[in-house]
């Protein structure tokens, strides 16, 4: 299995110089690695370039790898924590699954003392705290608490002393222990801190800007620098803001659209952990742009509805939806097109995506299929697995002569051409298709790594006698054509299921259909060339196919060449006295003989 392969190519050239997560995924479609980057391009195309450099386990990890997808983030913070949760909800095999978040700290603030304080953390159990995190081990913790101690003035000790210490005169805290202090200008503090790291710094840095502006105007001079300070401190750090962990369960979604091709792009919060994502393509036609949303929410949840839904683009009717929505999980459901804040980072996240699967789903590059095909096959034909790999057969010969076959492989849909293979048919003169197809079906089980789906040129009649060969272990459909040549049907578990209900698949399988019948055709042609050309020329020893060719153009037949003298024939442009020797040598002692 080769990590180089047409779609890997293409997906390379897709990539962007932004942070994000990628998932590595095998041949079967599982995803066997979660990584992070700070640029996309550059991390993701060093697996597949320069290669001899690569550890045992990298090298065996690329050697997987069938294929990737990747999420576009803001930030590198952000990629750190969408890297942390997939690991835990997916498993890789190749990440090491030891991580959880008691390797890497939380900001905790305390929220039920009467000055709450701001600390650095590795476990999480107080009730009466906030956690804010983890964060990766190359964001310096200590630099972090320290600019938020700067911008916020929020207590670290464990006890309130009884007079200030060296962070008051600092300027590292606001110093509650002081007798006449006010408790009201430390709570402002407090939900001031609360909000930045709750995701609504920049928010909290506008409103920062108007009061200085303000003092500015009024002269105040001092305090205007004063919310300058925090201006500049906050926007230091407002790249790594956090997802609040106390966030309620939410899916995030939106679609991009050009012409009749739509992509969603769906991601999965629990817990304020980003648990899954996904991507889902339709073609479709006549469509107004206010009822996408809606008939793809319609249609999406069936169950498992979150408590909110946050949405990137305007959703038609959303009040009769939110009903809808509620009547069906029995309790109230909420859908939310943000405006500010982490939420609407999240749905511009979630659109960004949806962009960039929309391009793949397009095919900028004539060889993509849209890979959700497999998984309409698979509930087409209520099929058991995803048929991630499928070969077609095809059986192609002239009047029962030179009968030859071919097996064309598509993985997530796309042609997997170094999987081609063509046989030759034995004893091809007295064999039927259905008997050549039983003989390429027994010798390709023999072999290794087999398919999820078996393709085959014909009927019931065509999958009933393979299914002998072929057993229970691979699933086989008979692909039925109609007066055109062309697949209209497929027969699965004596069933037929017409194509003309699915558009998609009819042209997804007639494509495979056309390249199974080309790939055939063209070795059935190469065959039937190369015998026309074949002769006893074929036996003389230094006599090409360049020569044979010049030769018989030249006499216009093999009773030409042997009435020819020997001068005769090395006169013929590009044959000299010692092949024309051997060729006069040949045919006159055969005669002779």
């Amino acid at each position: 299995m080769t990590a180089f392969n047409e779609k890997i190519t293409y997906l390379l050239s897709t990539l962007p110089e932004k942070p994000g997560v990628y998932l590595m995924k095998d041949f079967k479609g599982e995803t066997i690695y979660v990584g992070k980057a700070l640029n996309l391009k550059n991390r993701v195309s060093s697996y597949f370039t320069n290669t001899s450099g690569h550890s045992h386990k990298t090298k065996r990890m690329v050697n997987n790898i069938e294929t990737f997808e990747y999420i576009v983030l803001d930030n590198e913070r952000q990629a750190f924590l969408t890297e942390s949760d997939l690991i835990k909800s997916l498993r890789p095999k190749f990440n090491i699954l030891m991580k959880d978040d008691k390797s890497y700290p939380y900001i905790k603030i305390t929220t039920e003392e009467e000055f709450p304080g701001i600390y650095i953390t590795r476990k999480k159990g107080d009730k009466n705290a906030r956690y804010f995190g983890p964060y990766p081990n190359r964001v310096s913790k200590r630099n972090t608490i320290t600019l938020l101690q700067s911008a916020f003035m929020l207590r670290s000790c464990n006890k309130i002393a009884k007079r200030p210490c060296i962070n008051y005169d600092m300027h590292l805290c606001l110093a509650p222990c002081s007798k006449d202090y006010c408790k009201a200008k430390y709570k402002e503090a407090v939900d001031s801190a609360l909000r930045f790291l709750s995701g609504n710094g920049k928010e909290l840095i506008e409103e920062y800007k108007n009061k200085m502006q303000i003092e500015s105007d009024n002269l105040n001079f001092e305090k205007a620098a004063y919310y300058r300070d925090r201006i500049n401190i906050l926007t230091t750090i407002s790249d790594s803001y956090a997802l609040d962990t106390d966030q309620n369960s939410l899916d995030v979604i939106a679609y991009a659209r050009m012409k009749d091709f739509i992509s969603f792009f769906i991601m999965n919060i629990r817990n304020g952990k980003v648990s899954d994502k996904r991507t889902i393509n339709i073609r479709q036609e006549r469509i107004e742009e206010t009822d996408i949303g809606y008939e793809f929410l319609r249609q999406y949840y069936d169950n498992n509805v979150p408590k909110e839904i946050v949405v990137y683009n305007e959703i038609a009717n959303r009040e009769d939806m939110e009903k809808w929505l509620s009547d069906n999980a029995k309790r109230k459901v909420k859908i939310t097109i943000p405006q500010k804040g982490k939420l609407k980072k999240l749905a511009d996240a979630a659109y960004e995506n949806a962009v960039i699967t929309l391009k793949l789903y397009m095919g900028q590059t004539k060889n993509l299929v849209d890979t959700s095909l497999i998984y309409s096959l698979a509930s087409f034909l209520e099929l058991e697995t995803v048929p991630v790999v499928i070969e077609a057969f095809d059986i192609s010969h002239l009047s029962g002569q030179d009968a030859v076959a071919s097996k064309v492989v598509f993985k997530d849909g796309i042609p997997f051409k170094s999987g081609y293979r063509r046989y030759m048919i034995k004893g091809n003169n007295t064999r039927s298709d259905t008997d050549s197809m039983k003989e390429v079906l027994r010798r390709r089980m023999e072999k290794e790594d087999l398919p999820d789906l078996f393709l085959i040129d014909g009927g019931q009649n065509q999958v009933s006698a393979v299914l002998d060969i072929v057993t229970d272990k691979i699933p086989v459909a008979g692909m039925v054509k109609d007066e055109k040549h062309i697949t209209r049907a497929l027969i699965y578990n004596s069933k037929e299921y017409d194509l003309s209900s699915d558009m998609n698949l009819y042209v997804f399988i007639s494509s495979i259909q056309n390249e199974a019948h080309r790939f055939a055709i063209e070795y059935n042609r190469k065959k039937r060339t190369k015998k026309i050309y074949e002769s006893e020329l074929d036996n003389i020893p230094g006599v090409g196919e360049n020569i044979k060719i010049a030769l018989l153009k030249h006499f216009g037949s093999v009773r030409g060449i042997k009435a020819a003298g020997e001068q005769q024939i090395a006169d013929v442009k590009g044959i000299g006295q010692k092949t024309a020797k051997a060729i006069y040598n040949y045919f006159h002692k055969t005669q002779g003989g």
